[in-house]
């Protein structure tokens, strides 16, 4: 395995990691069971509905169809990648089918007949929102929802009956943690009626990266659901950039950082016994170490020192050696461009 970082050492290392931003809402289609309930008949009725809406509005615009259980795995892994899946449906694809273009779409048949989502790199909470409503509007316009007065739009999830609208923040947070503790920060996020997963949709924080989204859509407008979220984004993101510049800016405090991430580098080439957490946190605190400039090409930790203990660690494993690519992406460290024969 070679990897090739072209520009690695020339990118500016003070950019904070990505926040990657997601609204979808769920829709189900008024006389079919939830998809939890639907019978194989039920489930071929809805495809046939969704399949001639693609047909007739979304195929003129460039939307693809795919019927996610007919592809390659490699196809099904780049969609979840791309946050365009779940990781129930990259692990469970039957019966799922995607209708998208670039980062927008719709996931047929899922937890809802329909989901419609936009994500976004970034805290332009409002652009996909306006997205996700264009592409509401027109399947609403053609096919009756299930709908009550008194509830607003019914989903298969109590937490989802109202808007049906669900929002959801990923951000990198790795010198908030280290300063305030990963138990501590969850707290304070549910503190404030905020669910808290990590990246892969479980509970509890790997590589210092967590995934927040509204509790309820019932009894609260969208915009006030958006509003909310995106000023709490934008408020974690200011604080871990001050965080980032006292650690840049403090030498003792610089130097516990480099050592904590020597320590933990070795623990793990040494180790046959280490964990998911583990990899992802090492590599966490390592992008924080360059990104604040602690680490060069001539001093600490190199690339390829870092290339060494992962390649001890996903071995044969090229699932773990997928998912330790995508969390450096993530935390831009690498970009699809600077990968090369992997």
């Amino acid at each position: 395995m070679r990897i090739f970082f072209s520009n690695f050492f020339s990118q500016k290392p003070d950019n904070l990691s990505k926040v990657i931003s997601r609204i979808s809402l769920s829709r189900n289609i008024e006389g079919i069971p939830f998809p939890s309930r639907a019978t194989s008949i039920w489930i071929e009725d809805l495809k046939q509905r969704i399949k001639d809406l693609y047909q007739k509005f979304f195929a003129p615009k460039k939307y693809q169809w795919v019927q996610l259980d007919t592809i390659p795995k490699k196809a099904l892994e780049n969609f979840y990648y791309q946050n365009l899946i779940p990781r129930e449906v990259l692990e469970n694809p039957a019966n799922r089918y995607l209708i998208y273009s670039s980062h927008k779409g719709i996931l047929v048949n899922y937890l809802d007949h329909l989901q419609i989502f936009s994500i976004i790199s970034g805290l332009d909470l409002n652009r996909i929102y306006q997205e996700v409503s264009k592409l509401d509007n027109i399947i609403e316009k053609n096919i009756d929802y299930a709908y009550s007065e008194k509830w607003g739009y019914l989903t298969s999830h109590v937490n989802k009956i109202g808007t049906g609208l669900d929002l959801s923040v990923t951000i990198h947070l790795p010198a908030l943690s280290l300063l305030y503790g990963e138990n501590r920060f969850i707290q304070w996020m549910r503190d404030k009626n905020l669910q808290v997963k990590n990246f892969r949709g479980e509970d509890g924080v790997v590589g210092h990266i967590y995934h927040f989204s509204n509790l309820y859509s019932l009894g609260v407008s969208e915009w006030q659901i958006i509003n909310d979220l995106k000023k709490f984004g934008c408020t974690l993101s200011k604080w871990e950039k001050q965080v980032r510049e006292s650690l840049k800016n403090n030498p003792l405090r610089s130097r516990e950082l480099e050592e904590t991430v020597m320590m933990k580098g070795r623990q793990l080439y040494r180790s046959g016994n280490f964990s998911l957490k583990d990899i992802f946190d090492f590599l966490s605190i390592w992008t924080l170490a360059w990104q604040c400039g602690i680490f060069s090409p001539r001093k600490g930790l190199k690339l390829l020192e870092v290339r060494q203990i992962l390649q001890k660690i996903w071995r044969d494993d090229t699932g773990l050696k997928q998912e330790c690519l995508n969390i450096l992406r993530f935390f831009r460290v690498i970009s699809g461009e600077e990968l090369c024969d992997v």
